[in-house]
């Protein structure tokens, strides 16, 4: 008698229990996500069987394959994401509010992961603040499930093996490419990922084959790998990733998880541990719907001065994920999932109309916020100076958009923390502004930081600084010709010239080099461009960034003034001094030591936000910041005006 396949179902459970607990962060799971890898074989696996097995039947019919589909999945997801609707206004800010309505069109049209694609960027909110930021994985796999039927019906069964083999290596190959130069739509796109859940659909073709010599060759492999195989996806959560993601360590994960259900081994169907785990792979579809919204909601509530979720809360979120989820599967997934509905025209409409009201309502309902909300909102508006376009990507050259007058007398040079700078400064210098400004990257010549991911230097972000050292080079060059400029302002937060998870990039003659970050460096890269602007006859001032401690200032503002959920700031939204001297030491120090290395005038808010204790974030209603550092515009305007900041800088730019 054939045994069920329990493996399988235990395989759901151990990849839900991976993703759960490492977004939960319980268990010190370094790399939990690769549980969703190990759905996207069992997903590819199962598919393919039951349709090239009904090919080959001929009982197969897209139309009820569709339907199976629907009834299989869309019930439970439409419980989740209406209750997760229900719950966003008490949770979500405005724009978060804004970005989850576009979030629940993409979960019901099955392009999630490219609504979600769009929604990342500097300037765009957290992923971890997103409720459905899960649905990318479902997205992918409905579009799987969409276009594999019709590629096997339109294609011969003696092709179906090498035509999936093939189209893995294609897969793979714009998946190692693609990290490397466009890793987030890599991670998010089907094109990148496919090859995934065709690892599980080749194993499924395989086994269709007849059994020849071949099959005795693989399944003499098969019994060697499977111990390594099950100790792989036992070990390897725990383990750091290697490179980028998807990269090494989910192809190990994909193959692991094939091995283990070509060997269909008797001895794990029948052990207790696989029993416990089909348990819960019975309702991880469920589980993977609840726990993520109720995840995103506590991290949307939390704004204590640790960033990360405290262990009581992130127990909670476990225990009501588990309860919550068990729910979703008791009443409404298999219950339904166990109807034996007949396809038919009358009920397809009426799924297709609850479909189209969901996605018509949800917006609806989510936005219909108080006017203070939205005017609070709108306080927390991206402040990318005088345009978006104003945020460079490379080499700088001067931009209508960017600028107020024609021939400007002042230039603001710098990150995102200069861009914010502008519509205060636009106020306060007659004689006109120009942005140049690239998002990340402080105006010091010939060094930029790049990035480190669990100790290991990310090869895409020696590209970001090589253009980072460029685009400097590039405004010093554009100065030399722009004598209508008399002064500059520079500024940034410097912080990731101090953050040993970066390296410094220095340009060595024609070369790029990589060393660890101290502050001599950073002191001489700044140095470099004080010197250079007055060898060229400019006056330069430096402006500090704002007062911050890491928690998101803007968000708590406008959760407290807005009624909303908030936890973890029982003293309110101010800002401990004591916290943000300590936390905050390393770019103080640099900015009292730059003073007397560069004879640079520093400009500070302090004075002008900070108590003896506490640094104010709200002055006579206005919020001063927009998130955990920048200034809101109305925040740069007020301060600017205050500060009389135009009159500073031209009493200290020298």
């Amino acid at each position: 008698m054939k045994l069920p396949r329990l493996d399988i179902q235990a395989l759901r459970g151990l990849a839900v229990l991976m993703v759960v607990l490492y977004h939960t962060k319980i268990g010190m799971l370094e790399s939990g996500y690769l549980g969703v890898d190990v759905f996207f074989v069992i997903s590819g696996f199962l598919i393919t069987t039951l349709v090239a097995n009904g090919i080959h039947r001929r009982t197969f019919r897209l139309s009820e394959f569709y339907f199976r589909r629907a009834k299989r999945l869309l019930p439970a997801a439409y419980v989740a994401f209406l209750v997760t609707a229900f719950c966003a206004p008490w949770f979500l800010n405005q724009q978060e509010l804004r970005d989850f309505a576009a979030q629940v069109a993409g979960a019901m049209t099955f392009t999630g992961n490219i609504v979600l694609w769009q929604q990342t960027g500097y300037f765009e909110g957290a992923g971890d603040l997103k409720p459905l930021l899960h649905v990318w994985s479902l997205s992918i796999e409905e579009q799987y499930y969409f276009l594999l039927p019709a590629t096997l019906l339109l294609t011969r069964p003696k092709r179906w093996l090498w035509g999936a083999i093939a189209i893995v290596l294609i897969s793979l190959g714009l998946c190692v490419v693609g990290g490397i130069f466009k890793p987030i739509a890599t991670f998010y796109l089907l094109p990148t990922r496919a090859w995934e859940l065709l690892i599980g659909s080749v194993g499924a073709l395989w086994l269709l084959r007849p059994q020849d010599d071949q099959h005795r060759i693989i399944n003499r492999l098969v019994r060697l790998l499977f111990v390594p195989s099950v100790l792989c996806l036992l070990v390897l959560p725990f383990l750091p990733s290697v490179g980028v993601h998807p990269g090494l360590n989910a192809l190990l994960a994909c193959v692991a998880t094939l091995v283990v259900i070509l060997r269909n081994s008797q001895e794990l169907n029948t052990a207790w541990p696989t029993r416990l785990m089909a348990r819960i792979g019975d309702f991880s579809y469920s589980l993977y719907l609840a726990h993520w919204p109720i995840i995103a909601f506590m991290k949307n509530a939390w704004l204590g001065n640790n960033p990360e979720l405290p262990l009581q809360l992130r127990l909670l979120t476990l225990v009501l994920s588990f309860g919550l989820a068990y729910t979703l599967y008791r009443l409404v997934e298999d219950p339904i999932r166990k109807q034996n509905f007949k396809f038919s025209s009358p009920l397809i409409a009426g799924v297709t109309l609850s479909s189209a009201l969901l996605i018509a309502m949800t917006p609806f309902y989510v936005l219909q916020t108080k006017s203070e909300q939205i005017t609070l909102g709108d306080a927390r508006a991206i402040n990318p100076g005088f345009s978006m376009s104003c945020d460079y990507k490379a080499t700088f050259t001067p931009k209508s958009e960017c600028k107020n007058k024609k021939d400007p007398g002042l230039l603001v040079w710098g990150d995102s923390y200069a861009m914010h700078l502008i519509p205060g400064l636009v106020q306060q210098w007659s004689n006109g502004v120009m942005q140049a400004t690239m998002s990340g990257c402080g105006p010091l010549l010939g060094l930029a930081p790049r990035r480190k991911i669990n100790g290991e230097l990310d090869s895409r972000d020696q590209a970001w600084a090589e253009r980072c050292i460029g685009f400097n080079q590039s405004v010093i060059d554009f100065l030399r010709t722009s004598p209508s400029i008399t002064t500059v302002v520079l500024s940034s937060p410097f912080a990731a010239y101090f953050d040993t998870a970066y390296e410094h990039v220095f340009l060595d003659g024609k070369s790029f080099v990589s060393r660890p970050v101290d502050t001599s460096s950073a002191i001489a890269g700044l140095r470099a461009t004080v010197e250079n602007l007055r060898v060229i006859g400019k006056k330069v001032v430096l402006i500090a960034p704002p007062p911050s401690s890491g928690f998101d200032i803007g968000a708590c503002l406008e959760r407290q003034l807005s009624g909303k959920v908030l936890l973890g700031r029982l003293n309110g939204c101010v800002i401990d001094k004591a916290e943000y001297q300590f936390k905050r030491a390393d770019v103080l120090i640099f900015l009292n030591a730059i003073t007397s290395a560069a004879d640079l005038s520093v400009i500070r808010f302090d004075p002008w936000l900070c108590k003896e204790r506490t640094c104010d974030t709200l002055l006579d209603g206005t919020m001063i910041y927009r998130d955990a550092g920048h200034l809101s515009v109305a925040g740069s305007k007020m301060l600017a005006d205050r500060m009389q900041l135009g009159k500073l800088i031209r009493e200290q730019a020298k």
